[in-house]
């Protein structure tokens, strides 16, 4: 046995010339990219990001046997079989047949020998399915790897600005539908007042009222105080409600423009100042300080939505319910919406508005119709759950090809650099696969071995020799 019982194993790294030393490089290359692959996937589902000594010995033990199983088999796979193995086979089957010289045995020998060469080809396929195996193993952590150092922090800090503009923009929904409302009940408001002018100045602004006339009254002093009640509600939404989105919308919105132009603006609010020059600058910031800054926004972020939902459920069914009960005082009957109240027909301060009954309860619907603020969720991809999170999204990508959704992968866009990143991947395999390819041409079609001793040919003697003796 001796070296020759290990050949299987040596050949395919044996460093014969300048294809063996580029081999060699190529086979340390795709055992870091690899690797360092692999172990980030690892350490992804770990709390500390990090794994133990005993971890990584055990992923760079796995990580060598997968890379080296998989030269082994290419080797196997692309090299032809050699002559003494090819020897060896005749040899076996004219032994077989000579062993008896009926006519039944000769028959039978070329069976032998289709079933000899079957037996080889079954080892060249196992051969290739091993090398499948791990060849898909190397370039599919390999490209986890390539991918994490092309784009992880731009896509940790593109995801990031996708999740502040989110925030910021539900905030500016909220705004805008509360504004919305005040403004409904702002415009209630002027209507009240400039129907109590009105009535004031020419009466008859009643619909149950027909004929009332103008100057000092107890209708002139009922619409007076209806709309200044009107107003109070107004500037009271306003204060206690709008104000609050408003402002911190504002500031979601421009540490958003920041984070994705680069650039603090000069006319940001002192207060914030420090906050938006470090999110200019966190492309330039360590991992470590990165986290900490996109995290503590975020969660900033998800503390104000908490609270824009408490105001919203304190507040909007609230002032809903005061604009629906002064549209009442000015409405109609209840039972009949085409007529004035007949229960309040004796108050001498009732007046059935129908103008201003209609844009109060168009107010309290506006009011009702804010919705909750949303918190889009934002997770850290930075590091080893980069990596994770784009070796599952290639596997969603190659799945979405074949018409399979997988849930779960729709932050992961395949881009122009996912591409690069695979593109990398691959080219170290087929640099592997290249110079494997060389390496079993250069042998000639095979390993030649000397024939053994007592089995070489005579050589014959040469022409000049003979006459030189005579």
């Amino acid at each position: 046995m001796g070296r020759g019982a290990w050949r299987w194993l040596t050949a395919p790294f044996s460093v014969r010339g300048l294809s063996g030393f580029a081999l060699w490089g190529f086979f340390l290359l795709s055992v870091l990219a690899t690797g360092l692959g692999f172990a980030d996937l690892r350490a992804a589902g770990t709390d500390t990001g990090e794994l133990s000594a005993i971890e990584l010995v055990v992923t760079i033990a796995t990580t060598l046997f997968v890379v080296s199983a998989m030269v082994v088999a290419l080797h196997h796979l692309l090299e032809p079989e050699d002559e003494e193995r090819k020897n060896d086979r005749v040899r076996k089957r004219n032994a077989w047949a000579s062993k008896s010289g009926n006519r039944l045995t000769w028959l039978l020998s070329p069976v032998r020998l289709f079933l000899d060469s079957v037996g080889a080809a079954w080892t060249r396929l196992l051969a290739f399915v091993f090398y499948l195996v791990f060849a898909v193993w190397s370039v599919g952590f390999g490209y986890g790897f390539f991918w994490k150092e092309l784009a992880g922090q731009e896509f940790t800090r593109g995801q990031f600005v996708a999740v502040t503009g989110d925030m910021a923009a539900a905030v500016e929904r909220a705004t805008v539908a509360a504004s919305a409302a005040e403004t409904a009940t702002q415009e209630a408001a002027d209507t009240a007042r400039a129907r109590a002018s009105t009535e004031a100045a020419e009466g008859r602004t009643c619909a149950n009222r027909p004929n009332s006339t103008p100057g000092e009254g107890p209708l002139m002093r009922s619409r007076f105080a209806f709309a200044e009640r009107a107003e109070s509600l107004r500037a009271e939404l306003r204060t206690s409600w709008i104000d609050p989105i408003a402002t911190e919308g504002a500031r979601l919105r421009l540490q958003a423009d920041t984070l994705a132009r680069g650039v603090a603006p000069a006319s940001a609010p002192a207060a914030d100042r420090a906050l938006l020059d470090q999110l200019a600058r966190a492309a330039e910031l360590p991992s470590a300080e990165r986290r900490t800054l996109f995290t503590g926004v975020h969660e900033d972020a998800r503390g104000f939505a908490m609270r824009a939902n408490d105001l919203r459920a304190l507040h909007a069914g609230a002032f809903a319910s005061r604009l629906k009960e002064l549209a009442a005082e000015v409405g109609p009957d209840p039972a009949r919406p085409g007529s004035p109240d007949p229960a309040r027909a004796g108050d001498p301060g009732y007046c059935w508005d129908v103008v201003l009954s209609e844009k109060l309860l168009a107010a309290a619907s506006r009011i009702e119709a804010v919705a909750d603020v949303a918190v889009p969720p934002f997770e850290f991809l930075e590091g080893p759950k980069a990596t994770r999170a784009a070796f599952f999204g290639l596997i969603g990508w190659l799945a979405g090809a074949i018409g399979i959704d997988i849930a779960g992968d729709e932050q992961f866009v395949f881009d122009d650099k996912a591409f690069l990143a695979l593109f990398a991947s691959i080219a170290v395999d087929l640099g592997i696969v290249f110079l494997t390819l060389i390496r079993v041409a250069g042998q000639g079609g095979g390993r030649r071995t000397r024939p053994q001793r007592g089995n070489e040919k005579p050589t014959p003697p040469r022409l000049a020799s003979i006459f030189e003796d005579r």
